[in-house]
């Protein structure tokens, strides 16, 4: 396989895989949501939050204009954040840099693990970053698709990855 094909999966794999990790420690952290206001809607079971949201938990942040948890019974099944952008940051591993992730909407769907960012879509982490109109994320299969759509004047935003000197350089020692 061509080298720098090799380090470009390598990279698009070890990029998407730190954004769906977190530590070991954050599921058993408390779960704190902050907003202007709170509707609960128990016959579509949903909660939004609307209004400058902040929720974290652990390490994991995630800053919005609204946030919809969708729910069946005491389950989150869907969490979805929108803002201008919609801002997520989570360590994955003690030691590691945050993976920070932005959109004009993040989803997140728990049956499947897949997280979804739609919008001027942009994932970061330790010098790398893959950003485009969308980025969806299968934690499950760990496969990462980014594309574009048409934007204003029908002008296709292209998928743009960035990767540092560094590892390349690891690549060809």
């Amino acid at each position: 396989m061509n080298p720098t094909l090799k380090t470009l999966l390598m990279v698009i794999s070890l990029l998407s895989a730190r954004a769906a990790l977190a530590l070991p420690t954050d599921a058993e952290q408390d779960l704190f949501m902050e907003a202007e206001s709170l509707e609960a809607d128990e016959l579509k079971g949903t909660l939004k939050y609307s209004g400058d949201v902040k929720m974290s938990q652990g390490s994991m942040r995630i800053l919005a204009d609204t946030v919809i948890i969708h729910g069946d019974g005491d389950q989150a099944t869907k969490v979805i954040a929108i803002g201008r952008p919609a801002l997520f940051q989570q360590t994955p591993n003690v030691g590691a840099e945050p993976v920070k992730a932005r959109a004009a909407e993040l989803e997140y769907t728990v049956s499947s693990k897949s997280l979804s960012l739609q919008g001027d879509a942009e994932i970061e982490q330790e010098g790398q970053s893959l950003s485009g109109s969308y980025i969806e994320y299968d934690v499950q299969n760990s496969v990462v698709k980014a594309g574009s759509e048409p934007a204003e004047g029908n002008e296709k935003k292209r998928v743009r990855m960035v990767i540092s000197p560094k590892l390349l350089e690891s690549e060809s020692k």
